[in-house]
């Protein structure tokens, strides 16, 4: 094989692998569309609605309401209104966030 032929081989070569794509679609697409398939992500979940419970205590005079009040402050407990019961007992109405229950052992 002379010198002429065998770069005219190789330039057969290089226009064929160049051309592989055009001539080939299919296979090129399937080797070259290999990344792994997109799974569908489910959107998260909607939060669970806030729970809130309540207590009330009753009024008994102004120092001792204090006391008790920041005691229920420091157990997350906020005073959200105040009722008057039966025209003369006062009540104080508290709301905290519901706490997990503790779970049985």
């Amino acid at each position: 094989m002379n010198r002429r032929s065998a770069s005219l081989l190789v330039l057969l070569g290089v226009l064929l692998g160049a051309a592989a794509p055009f001539l080939l679609p299919s296979a090129v697409w399937a080797q070259t569309s290999r990344a792994a398939p997109r799974k569908e992500v489910p959107p998260p979940a909607p939060p669970p609605p806030p729970a809130y419970e309540y207590t009330f205590v009753k009024r008994e005079s102004p120092d001792e309401d204090l006391v008790e009040l920041q005691r229920l402050g420091g157990e997350g407990w906020r005073v959200v209104s105040t009722v008057v019961v039966d025209g003369s007992t006062r009540r104080y109405v508290l709301m905290r966030d519901r706490r997990a229950e503790p779970a049985p052992h």
